[in-house]
């Protein structure tokens, strides 16, 4: 695939459509809500997260996602992405190699989603959340690798003062398989596969200032499981917590989330950060289109 700029393929599908001037529900930019799509409706997003820092070198990563979301009914949704990566990666030690790679596709994945509760008329709001994915670049360390995931969510929320305070929380699991090609004996290439779980635990809360314009903070704890088929050791965690922005206007919304890592283990030196997994600080940027 020819490389292509970060900057061009943003202004490229932002440019797709005119900006003119839908106030629903609340979006942050990591938790997810439990509100599904209307029956028919359509939504296309473009979701653009920059991740930097580690504890030594250069660390710049870009991800970007092309998301096409139906409803179905009015409990039941479905959506496809299309994903892009951009890793640039010197000194950092470690595992890490040297990568400089501008824009390149990842990979593809698919979302199901179904919402048991309805926050509006029920106590709470419930829904439960599948995506498989397939990813052909490894997220953190940029290269190449043949991986498979199944992402699985639990998604709570709880609206307050006539939906004007709306607080969201998520439980996720995400098993992952890699698969791997090493040489042991000159000429022979041996197969093997690498398993990983994530565990994740998100929660937000948001309030309608005006009837645009929605400010909350939302926070992370991720950690990771290697081949947690043997048994559940936890290799590394990290906890993010930061500000949220969300705007919606007719049939635009935009949503900007900005995370610094709080604090992770295992860290070394002076650092009380966890640099193998996770990243010093993420920015999120999700622009959507309902037709």
């Amino acid at each position: 695939m020819r490389r292509l700029s970060s900057a061009s393929l943003l202004a490229g599908l932002a440019g797709l459509y005119a900006w003119p001037a839908h106030a629903g529900g609340p979006d942050f930019g990591y938790v997810y809500t439990s509100e599904t799509e209307e029956p028919g409706e359509t939504e296309v997003a473009l979701w653009a997260t920059d991740r930097r820092g580690k504890g030594q070198g250069h660390y710049r990563a870009q991800d970007y996602r092309l998301e096409v979301e139906r409803g179905i009914t009015d409990r039941f949704q479905v959506s496809a992405y299309a994903n892009f990566e951009s890793h640039h990666v010197r000194g950092v030690g470690g595992e890490f190699e040297r990568v400089n790679r501008d824009l390149a596709f990842s990979g593809v994945s698919a979302e199901f989603k179904y919402r048991v509760l309805d926050p509006a008329h029920d106590r709470f709001g419930l829904a439960l959340y599948a995506e498989p994915g397939w990813s052909r670049i490894a997220k953190v360390s940029g290269e190449k690798a043949r991986e498979y995931e199944l992402e699985l969510k639990a998604i709570a929320q709880k609206n307050f003062l006539s939906d004007r305070l709306v607080w969201a929380a998520n439980l996720t699991l995400e098993p992952e398989w890699e698969r791997e090609h090493e040489e042991g004996v000159p000429g022979l290439v041996e197969g093997a596969t690498e398993k990983e779980l994530g565990l994740e635990v998100a929660s937000g809360i948001t309030y309608r200032l005006a009837s645009n314009w929605w400010f909350g903070a939302e926070a992370r704890y991720h950690a990771v499981y290697p081949d947690w088929t043997h048994g559940l050791h936890r290799e590394n965690y990290a906890v993010y917590a930061g500000p949220s922005i969300h705007f919606a206007a007719d049939e635009w919304s935009v949503t900007a989330t900005y995370l610094p890592q709080l604090f992770g283990a295992p860290n070394a030196g002076r650092s009380s950060l966890e640099f193998d997994d996770h990243e010093k600080r993420e920015l999120r940027l999700k622009i959507s289109h309902e037709f």
